[in-house]
Protein backbone atom coordinates (compact mmCIF):
# COMPACT_ATOMS: atom_id res chain seq x y z
CA UNK A 1 0.00 0.00 0.00
CA UNK A 2 1.51 3.32 -1.04
CA UNK A 3 1.59 6.28 1.26
CA UNK A 4 0.88 9.73 -0.09
CA UNK A 5 3.73 12.17 0.21
CA UNK A 6 3.05 14.71 2.96
CA UNK A 7 2.00 18.07 1.72
CA UNK A 8 3.69 21.22 2.96
CA UNK A 9 1.44 23.16 5.28
CA UNK A 10 0.51 26.73 4.43
CA UNK A 11 2.49 27.82 7.47
CA UNK A 12 5.61 26.00 6.29
CA UNK A 13 5.21 27.34 2.76
CA UNK A 14 4.70 30.84 4.08
CA UNK A 15 7.79 30.57 6.25
CA UNK A 16 9.94 29.35 3.37
CA UNK A 17 8.59 32.14 1.21
CA UNK A 18 9.41 34.70 3.91
CA UNK A 19 12.95 33.32 4.26
CA UNK A 20 13.41 33.45 0.49
CA UNK A 21 12.20 37.05 0.38
CA UNK A 22 14.55 38.08 3.17
CA UNK A 23 17.50 36.33 1.54
CA UNK A 24 16.67 37.94 -1.81
CA UNK A 25 16.33 41.33 -0.11
CA UNK A 26 19.59 40.74 1.72
CA UNK A 27 21.31 39.73 -1.50
CA UNK A 28 20.09 42.95 -3.09
CA UNK A 29 21.44 44.96 -0.16
CA UNK A 30 24.75 43.14 -0.33
CA UNK A 31 24.78 43.79 -4.06
CA UNK A 32 24.48 47.47 -3.22
CA UNK A 33 27.35 47.07 -0.74
CA UNK A 34 29.56 45.49 -3.36
CA UNK A 35 28.54 48.00 -6.00
CA UNK A 36 29.66 50.72 -3.58
CA UNK A 37 32.86 48.85 -2.73
CA UNK A 38 33.80 48.15 -6.33
CA UNK A 39 32.48 51.46 -7.64
CA UNK A 40 34.42 53.52 -5.13
CA UNK A 41 37.62 51.70 -6.03
CA UNK A 42 36.95 52.10 -9.73
CA UNK A 43 36.43 55.83 -9.26
CA UNK A 44 39.09 56.36 -6.59
CA UNK A 45 42.06 54.88 -8.45
CA UNK A 46 42.02 57.28 -11.42
CA UNK A 47 41.21 60.22 -9.12
CA UNK A 48 44.11 59.44 -6.80
CA UNK A 49 46.44 58.94 -9.77
CA UNK A 50 45.25 62.27 -11.15
CA UNK A 51 46.54 64.05 -8.03
CA UNK A 52 49.33 61.68 -6.90
CA UNK A 53 51.87 59.49 -8.67
CA UNK A 54 51.86 55.69 -8.35
CA UNK A 55 54.43 55.63 -5.54
CA UNK A 56 52.52 58.21 -3.46
CA UNK A 57 49.29 56.25 -3.90
CA UNK A 58 51.05 53.03 -2.87
CA UNK A 59 52.32 54.77 0.27
CA UNK A 60 48.77 55.89 1.08
CA UNK A 61 47.53 52.29 0.69
CA UNK A 62 50.18 51.11 3.14
CA UNK A 63 49.26 53.84 5.66
CA UNK A 64 45.55 53.01 5.53
CA UNK A 65 46.29 49.30 5.96
CA UNK A 66 47.83 49.86 9.40
CA UNK A 67 44.78 51.32 11.26
CA UNK A 68 42.55 48.67 9.70
CA UNK A 69 43.67 46.26 12.41
CA UNK A 70 41.84 48.41 14.97
CA UNK A 71 38.60 47.12 13.46
CA UNK A 72 39.39 43.98 15.48
CA UNK A 73 39.14 45.96 18.72
CA UNK A 74 35.68 44.71 19.71
CA UNK A 75 37.16 41.18 19.98
CA UNK A 76 34.21 39.71 18.06
CA UNK A 77 31.84 40.52 20.92
CA UNK A 78 29.41 42.40 18.65
CA UNK A 79 29.10 39.46 16.25
CA UNK A 80 28.74 36.89 19.02
CA UNK A 81 26.16 39.08 20.77
CA UNK A 82 24.25 39.41 17.50
CA UNK A 83 23.97 35.61 17.20
CA UNK A 84 22.75 35.41 20.79
CA UNK A 85 20.23 38.23 20.28
CA UNK A 86 18.78 36.59 17.14
CA UNK A 87 18.30 33.33 19.05
CA UNK A 88 16.67 35.10 22.01
CA UNK A 89 14.31 37.09 19.80
CA UNK A 90 13.35 33.90 17.90
CA UNK A 91 12.38 32.45 21.30
CA UNK A 92 10.39 35.55 22.27
CA UNK A 93 12.87 36.82 24.89
CA UNK A 94 13.08 40.42 23.72
CA UNK A 95 13.91 41.98 27.08
CA UNK A 96 16.79 39.57 27.52
CA UNK A 97 18.05 40.43 24.04
CA UNK A 98 18.03 44.11 25.08
CA UNK A 99 20.29 43.33 28.02
CA UNK A 100 22.74 41.50 25.75
CA UNK A 101 22.81 44.49 23.39
CA UNK A 102 23.56 46.99 26.17
CA UNK A 103 26.36 44.75 27.42
CA UNK A 104 27.86 44.89 23.91
CA UNK A 105 27.53 48.70 23.91
CA UNK A 106 29.32 48.99 27.25
CA UNK A 107 32.11 46.69 26.12
CA UNK A 108 32.65 48.56 22.86
CA UNK A 109 32.73 51.96 24.60
CA UNK A 110 35.38 50.73 27.04
CA UNK A 111 37.52 49.10 24.37
CA UNK A 112 37.27 52.09 22.00
CA UNK A 113 38.56 54.52 24.63
CA UNK A 114 41.39 52.17 25.62
CA UNK A 115 42.47 51.51 22.04
CA UNK A 116 42.57 55.18 21.08
CA UNK A 117 44.56 55.98 24.23
CA UNK A 118 47.11 53.28 23.37
CA UNK A 119 47.39 54.45 19.73
CA UNK A 120 47.89 58.07 20.81
CA UNK A 121 50.57 57.06 23.31
CA UNK A 122 52.46 54.87 20.84
CA UNK A 123 52.42 57.56 18.15
CA UNK A 124 53.63 60.16 20.64
CA UNK A 125 56.56 57.93 21.68
CA UNK A 126 57.66 56.96 18.15
CA UNK A 127 60.38 59.13 16.57
CA UNK A 128 59.09 61.58 13.95
CA UNK A 129 61.69 60.41 11.43
CA UNK A 130 60.56 56.79 11.51
CA UNK A 131 58.59 57.29 8.26
CA UNK A 132 59.59 59.67 5.50
CA UNK A 133 55.98 60.83 5.10
CA UNK A 134 54.68 64.30 5.94
CA UNK A 135 52.38 64.42 9.01
CA UNK A 136 52.28 60.65 9.25
CA UNK A 137 51.53 60.68 12.99
CA UNK A 138 48.35 62.81 12.88
CA UNK A 139 47.30 60.97 9.69
CA UNK A 140 47.48 57.60 11.45
CA UNK A 141 45.66 59.01 14.48
CA UNK A 142 42.84 60.41 12.36
CA UNK A 143 42.54 57.15 10.42
CA UNK A 144 42.46 55.23 13.72
CA UNK A 145 39.58 57.32 15.07
CA UNK A 146 37.66 56.75 11.83
CA UNK A 147 38.08 52.98 12.13
CA UNK A 148 36.89 52.98 15.75
CA UNK A 149 33.83 55.07 14.89
CA UNK A 150 33.07 52.51 12.20
CA UNK A 151 32.72 49.89 14.95
CA UNK A 152 29.76 51.82 16.36
CA UNK A 153 28.15 51.90 12.92
CA UNK A 154 28.58 48.13 12.80
CA UNK A 155 26.91 47.84 16.20
CA UNK A 156 23.99 49.89 14.85
CA UNK A 157 23.82 47.35 12.02
CA UNK A 158 23.49 44.58 14.64
CA UNK A 159 20.17 46.10 15.76
CA UNK A 160 18.78 45.66 12.25
CA UNK A 161 20.30 42.21 11.74
CA UNK A 162 18.88 40.89 15.02
CA UNK A 163 15.35 42.09 14.19
CA UNK A 164 15.03 40.62 10.69
CA UNK A 165 16.34 43.72 8.94
CA UNK A 166 19.58 42.41 7.47
CA UNK A 167 18.99 44.32 4.24
CA UNK A 168 18.27 47.64 5.98
CA UNK A 169 21.32 47.20 8.22
CA UNK A 170 23.52 46.50 5.23
CA UNK A 171 22.26 49.61 3.46
CA UNK A 172 22.97 51.60 6.64
CA UNK A 173 26.56 50.48 7.17
CA UNK A 174 27.41 50.55 3.45
CA UNK A 175 26.20 54.10 3.05
CA UNK A 176 28.48 55.00 5.95
CA UNK A 177 31.46 53.72 4.00
CA UNK A 178 30.30 55.66 0.97
CA UNK A 179 29.98 58.87 2.98
CA UNK A 180 33.44 58.41 4.50
CA UNK A 181 34.92 57.71 1.05
CA UNK A 182 33.28 60.81 -0.40
CA UNK A 183 34.68 62.86 2.47
CA UNK A 184 38.19 61.55 1.81
CA UNK A 185 37.99 62.35 -1.88
CA UNK A 186 36.82 65.85 -1.03
CA UNK A 187 39.93 66.24 1.08
CA UNK A 188 42.06 64.90 -1.77
CA UNK A 189 40.71 67.39 -4.28
CA UNK A 190 40.95 70.32 -1.88
CA UNK A 191 44.36 69.63 -0.30
CA UNK A 192 46.12 66.82 -2.27
CA UNK A 193 47.67 65.77 1.05
CA UNK A 194 47.43 62.70 3.26
CA UNK A 195 46.39 64.90 6.19
CA UNK A 196 43.59 66.53 4.22
CA UNK A 197 42.19 63.20 3.04
CA UNK A 198 42.26 61.71 6.56
CA UNK A 199 40.68 64.80 8.16
CA UNK A 200 37.82 65.07 5.68
CA UNK A 201 37.11 61.33 5.90
CA UNK A 202 36.96 61.52 9.71
CA UNK A 203 34.52 64.44 9.68
CA UNK A 204 32.22 62.52 7.33
CA UNK A 205 32.49 59.33 9.40
CA UNK A 206 31.75 61.11 12.69
CA UNK A 207 28.60 62.74 11.34
CA UNK A 208 27.32 59.51 9.86
CA UNK A 209 28.00 57.55 13.06
CA UNK A 210 25.70 59.87 15.01
CA UNK A 211 23.04 59.48 12.31
CA UNK A 212 23.24 55.67 12.23
CA UNK A 213 22.91 55.40 16.00
CA UNK A 214 19.84 57.62 15.85
CA UNK A 215 18.29 55.55 13.03
CA UNK A 216 18.89 52.29 14.88
CA UNK A 217 17.12 53.73 17.95
CA UNK A 218 14.00 54.13 15.82
CA UNK A 219 14.17 50.52 14.62
CA UNK A 220 12.87 48.85 17.79
CA UNK A 221 11.67 49.63 21.29
CA UNK A 222 13.62 46.88 23.08
CA UNK A 223 17.17 47.18 21.70
CA UNK A 224 18.13 50.54 23.16
CA UNK A 225 21.54 52.22 23.19
CA UNK A 226 22.82 52.64 26.73
CA UNK A 227 24.61 50.75 29.48
CA UNK A 228 22.00 50.70 32.25
CA UNK A 229 21.23 46.98 31.83
CA UNK A 230 24.75 45.92 30.86
CA UNK A 231 26.38 43.17 32.86
CA UNK A 232 29.71 41.41 32.88
CA UNK A 233 28.11 37.96 32.63
CA UNK A 234 26.80 38.69 29.13
CA UNK A 235 30.23 39.84 28.00
CA UNK A 236 31.78 36.70 29.44
CA UNK A 237 29.16 34.56 27.70
CA UNK A 238 30.01 36.20 24.37
CA UNK A 239 33.76 36.15 25.00
CA UNK A 240 34.54 32.62 23.81
CA UNK A 241 32.70 32.76 20.47
CA UNK A 242 33.76 36.41 20.25
CA UNK A 243 37.43 35.51 20.43
CA UNK A 244 36.85 33.00 17.66
CA UNK A 245 35.21 35.68 15.53
CA UNK A 246 38.20 37.88 16.37
CA UNK A 247 40.47 35.14 15.09
CA UNK A 248 38.52 35.01 11.81
CA UNK A 249 38.68 38.81 11.51
CA UNK A 250 42.41 38.71 12.16
CA UNK A 251 42.71 36.03 9.49
CA UNK A 252 40.86 38.28 7.07
CA UNK A 253 43.11 41.20 7.98
CA UNK A 254 46.25 39.12 7.48
CA UNK A 255 44.91 37.84 4.16
CA UNK A 256 44.09 41.34 2.87
CA UNK A 257 46.01 44.12 4.63
CA UNK A 258 48.81 41.75 5.62
CA UNK A 259 49.64 40.94 2.01
CA UNK A 260 49.33 44.61 1.06
CA UNK A 261 51.94 45.50 3.68
CA UNK A 262 54.14 42.56 2.62
CA UNK A 263 54.12 43.68 -1.03
CA UNK A 264 54.78 47.28 0.01
CA UNK A 265 57.77 46.20 2.12
CA UNK A 266 59.26 43.84 -0.47
CA UNK A 267 58.26 44.95 -3.97
CA UNK A 268 57.70 48.66 -3.36
CA UNK A 269 54.83 51.20 -3.52
CA UNK A 270 54.29 50.98 -7.30
CA UNK A 271 53.97 47.18 -7.13
CA UNK A 272 51.54 47.62 -4.22
CA UNK A 273 49.22 49.65 -6.44
CA UNK A 274 49.36 46.94 -9.14
CA UNK A 275 48.82 44.17 -6.59
CA UNK A 276 45.78 45.88 -5.01
CA UNK A 277 44.28 46.63 -8.42
CA UNK A 278 44.54 43.02 -9.63
CA UNK A 279 43.23 41.67 -6.34
CA UNK A 280 40.30 44.10 -6.40
CA UNK A 281 39.31 42.93 -9.88
CA UNK A 282 39.63 39.25 -8.90
CA UNK A 283 37.65 39.63 -5.68
CA UNK A 284 34.56 40.69 -7.62
CA UNK A 285 33.89 36.93 -7.66
CA UNK A 286 34.12 36.74 -3.86
CA UNK A 287 31.81 39.71 -3.42
CA UNK A 288 29.13 38.12 -5.62
CA UNK A 289 29.26 34.94 -3.52
CA UNK A 290 29.06 37.00 -0.34
CA UNK A 291 25.86 38.55 -1.67
CA UNK A 292 24.44 35.05 -1.34
CA UNK A 293 26.18 33.82 1.83
CA UNK A 294 25.92 36.83 4.15
CA UNK A 295 22.08 37.11 4.09
CA UNK A 296 22.00 33.40 5.02
CA UNK A 297 23.58 34.13 8.40
CA UNK A 298 20.54 35.44 10.37
CA UNK A 299 18.24 32.93 8.66
CA UNK A 300 20.43 29.98 9.64
CA UNK A 301 20.78 31.32 13.19
CA UNK A 302 17.00 31.67 13.53
CA UNK A 303 16.38 28.15 12.14
CA UNK A 304 18.88 26.75 14.62
CA UNK A 305 17.17 28.68 17.45
CA UNK A 306 13.87 27.06 16.38
CA UNK A 307 15.56 23.60 16.23
CA UNK A 308 14.48 23.13 12.59
CA UNK A 309 17.39 20.94 11.47
CA UNK A 310 15.74 19.82 8.23
CA UNK A 311 15.21 23.37 6.94
CA UNK A 312 18.68 24.39 8.17
CA UNK A 313 20.57 21.76 6.15
CA UNK A 314 18.32 22.05 3.11
CA UNK A 315 19.04 25.78 2.97
CA UNK A 316 22.78 25.10 3.30
CA UNK A 317 22.89 22.51 0.50
CA UNK A 318 21.10 24.75 -1.97
CA UNK A 319 23.22 27.77 -1.12
CA UNK A 320 26.48 25.80 -1.28
CA UNK A 321 25.73 24.46 -4.77
CA UNK A 322 24.91 27.96 -5.97
CA UNK A 323 28.07 29.32 -4.32
CA UNK A 324 30.28 26.81 -6.14
CA UNK A 325 28.63 27.70 -9.45
CA UNK A 326 29.26 31.40 -8.84
CA UNK A 327 32.91 30.72 -7.97
CA UNK A 328 33.62 28.88 -11.22
CA UNK A 329 31.49 30.87 -13.65
CA UNK A 330 32.39 34.18 -12.03
CA UNK A 331 36.13 33.58 -12.31
CA UNK A 332 35.84 32.74 -16.01
CA UNK A 333 33.69 35.79 -16.72
CA UNK A 334 35.97 38.21 -14.86
CA UNK A 335 39.01 36.82 -16.71
CA UNK A 336 37.35 37.63 -20.03
CA UNK A 337 36.46 41.23 -19.11
CA UNK A 338 39.63 42.00 -17.12
CA UNK A 339 41.73 43.33 -20.07
CA UNK A 340 39.12 45.92 -21.04
CA UNK A 341 38.39 46.76 -17.39
CA UNK A 342 42.04 47.43 -16.56
CA UNK A 343 42.51 49.51 -19.71
CA UNK A 344 39.54 51.76 -18.92
CA UNK A 345 39.95 51.83 -15.15
CA UNK A 346 43.67 52.61 -14.97
CA UNK A 347 43.92 54.53 -18.28
CA UNK A 348 46.42 51.92 -19.46
CA UNK A 349 48.83 52.49 -16.55
CA UNK A 350 48.34 48.94 -15.26
CA UNK A 351 48.48 46.41 -18.14
CA UNK A 352 46.72 43.04 -18.29
CA UNK A 353 49.00 40.04 -17.69
CA UNK A 354 47.22 36.72 -18.40
CA UNK A 355 49.17 34.52 -15.98
CA UNK A 356 48.97 37.00 -13.11
CA UNK A 357 45.22 37.54 -13.55
CA UNK A 358 44.63 33.78 -13.80
CA UNK A 359 46.45 33.26 -10.49
CA UNK A 360 44.52 36.07 -8.77
CA UNK A 361 41.24 34.59 -10.05
CA UNK A 362 42.20 31.10 -8.85
CA UNK A 363 42.73 32.65 -5.41
CA UNK A 364 39.36 34.41 -5.65
CA UNK A 365 37.52 31.25 -6.79
CA UNK A 366 38.83 29.20 -3.88
CA UNK A 367 37.99 32.00 -1.44
CA UNK A 368 34.52 32.26 -2.99
CA UNK A 369 33.86 28.53 -2.59
CA UNK A 370 34.59 28.84 1.14
CA UNK A 371 32.00 31.51 1.94
CA UNK A 372 28.82 29.44 2.39
CA UNK A 373 30.40 26.69 4.61
CA UNK A 374 32.13 29.43 6.58
CA UNK A 375 28.86 31.29 7.24
CA UNK A 376 27.12 28.07 8.32
CA UNK A 377 29.69 27.53 11.07
CA UNK A 378 29.70 31.16 12.21
CA UNK A 379 25.91 31.43 12.28
CA UNK A 380 25.66 28.82 15.04
CA UNK A 381 28.92 29.59 16.90
CA UNK A 382 30.53 26.31 15.79
CA UNK A 383 33.54 27.94 14.20
CA UNK A 384 36.26 27.08 16.73
CA UNK A 385 38.27 24.77 14.47
CA UNK A 386 37.76 27.05 11.49
CA UNK A 387 38.95 30.09 13.44
CA UNK A 388 42.27 28.76 14.65
CA UNK A 389 43.12 26.74 11.57
CA UNK A 390 42.28 29.69 9.30
CA UNK A 391 44.58 31.92 11.34
CA UNK A 392 47.39 29.39 11.07
CA UNK A 393 46.75 29.11 7.31
CA UNK A 394 47.00 32.90 6.91
CA UNK A 395 50.24 33.05 8.89
CA UNK A 396 51.65 30.14 6.87
CA UNK A 397 50.63 31.82 3.60
CA UNK A 398 52.38 35.04 4.62
CA UNK A 399 55.47 33.04 5.55
CA UNK A 400 55.51 31.26 2.19
CA UNK A 401 54.99 34.59 0.41
CA UNK A 402 57.93 36.11 2.28
CA UNK A 403 60.14 33.22 1.13
CA UNK A 404 58.79 33.17 -2.43
CA UNK A 405 58.87 36.85 -3.43
CA UNK A 406 62.66 36.90 -3.97
CA UNK A 407 62.45 34.01 -6.43
CA UNK A 408 59.09 34.55 -8.13
CA UNK A 409 58.15 38.15 -7.30
CA UNK A 410 54.42 38.90 -7.24
CA UNK A 411 53.63 35.49 -8.78
CA UNK A 412 55.10 33.80 -5.71
CA UNK A 413 53.08 36.05 -3.40
CA UNK A 414 49.80 35.25 -5.16
CA UNK A 415 50.59 31.53 -5.23
CA UNK A 416 51.01 31.70 -1.44
CA UNK A 417 47.60 33.39 -1.21
CA UNK A 418 46.05 30.50 -3.18
CA UNK A 419 47.64 28.02 -0.78
CA UNK A 420 46.24 29.84 2.26
CA UNK A 421 42.70 29.99 0.86
CA UNK A 422 42.82 26.31 -0.15
CA UNK A 423 43.66 25.36 3.45
CA UNK A 424 40.73 27.44 4.73
CA UNK A 425 38.34 25.88 2.20
CA UNK A 426 39.40 22.38 3.27
CA UNK A 427 38.91 23.22 6.94
CA UNK A 428 35.49 24.83 6.45
CA UNK A 429 34.00 22.10 4.27
CA UNK A 430 35.34 19.32 6.49
CA UNK A 431 33.93 21.00 9.62
CA UNK A 432 30.48 21.38 8.06
CA UNK A 433 30.53 17.76 6.85
CA UNK A 434 31.42 16.48 10.33
CA UNK A 435 28.75 18.68 11.92
CA UNK A 436 26.09 17.34 9.53
CA UNK A 437 27.08 13.73 10.14
CA UNK A 438 26.93 14.29 13.90
CA UNK A 439 23.40 15.69 13.62
CA UNK A 440 22.29 12.77 11.44
CA UNK A 441 23.72 10.27 13.93
CA UNK A 442 21.94 12.02 16.80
Amino acid sequence: MSTAAPLSTPTALGRRSAIARRIASGAGAYGYAQAVSIGTQLVALPLFLLHWDMATYGTWLALTALPFYLSLADAGISTASSNQMIGLIAQGQKARAGEVFQSAVAFLLSVALLVLLVVATVLWLLPAGLLQVAHWKPVLMLLSVSVVLGLFCSLAEVVYKATGGYAAGTYLVTTGRLVEWAGGLTGLVLTRSFLGVATAALIARAGYTVLSIGLSQRRTDFLRWGVRHANVADVRHAAKPGLLFLSLSLTNALSLQGFTLLVAATLGPAATAVFNTYRTVARIVVQVTNALSNPLWPELTALKGQNDEGAFWKLYRRANRLGLLIAIAGALLVYLVAPALLEVWTHGQIPFTPISMALFLLYAAVCSATQVPRVVLMSINRHAGLAWQSLLAAVAALGVAWLAWRVAGMTGVVAAMVLGEALVWFTATRSVRHLHKAKESA
